[in-house]
């Protein structure tokens, strides 16, 4: 599932949230809302795992206590794409031009990236590992719900429905939508895994 909103998600929308901002009242009602959901579906004996951002680690704890869900240790596995430290919590129209000169450049080559940045083929191998992690929690066979982030879980979409080049599965997850504190769940060999 993804996290509920979070300060720069409600006041900033349309920026690269930063790390350490923080799930706001009304994410934490989105996520209590989320863990209704799961309770009624059955999930309590299962195990919820989260990215180590604060609205992530936030989320899964919410819906731990209201579901009995197991809570894991946070992995920075599925934590979302690393954008450049110059555009965190800046819109489109602050970007500073070395970003949009890169981003009109990282197609053409995947393995770079700006200073605190994730290249896209650094996030393409880390969301291989994050779905390889899910996989690892869920083969004890109690359903497993991980709390991430829109790109991270795009790319999983992605990566599942058969798009395995960087490039694309990054374009994917750009354009992925899903709403706070929402999950996506994806069947494999008959477990259900729910990916936010």
């Amino acid at each position: 599932m993804r996290h509920g909103i979070c300060a720069d998600g409600f006041h900033r929308p349309d920026a690269h949230a930063r790390p350490r901002s923080l799930l706001t009242r009304l994410g934490a009602r989105q996520a209590e809302r989320t863990a209704q959901t799961l309770r009624k579906s059955g999930m309590a004996d299962g195990v919820i795992v989260s990215s180590t951002l604060l609205r992530a680690r936030s989320t899964a704890r919410i819906v731990s206590e209201l579901t009995g869900l197991t809570l894991s240790p946070a992995d920075s596995t599925f934590d979302e794409w690393r954008a450049p430290t110059c555009v965190l919590g800046r819109s489109p129209a602050q970007y500073p031009d070395v970003y949009v000169e890169w981003r009109g450049r990282r197609t053409a080559d995947p393995r770079s990236a700006l200073p605190g940045g994730e290249s896209l083929d650094e996030f393409h191998g880390r969301v291989r590992r994050a779905m390889a992690t899910a996989d690892l929690l869920a083969e004890a066979g109690r359903p497993v719900v991980v709390v991430a982030h829109r790109l991270l879980i795009g790319a999983v979409a992605a990566i599942s429905a058969g798009t395995d080049d960087p490039v694309a599965v990054f374009d994917h997850a750009r354009h992925f939508e899903l709403r706070p504190a929402k999950s996506w769940t994806h069947e494999k060999r008959g477990t259900p895994y729910v990916h936010a």
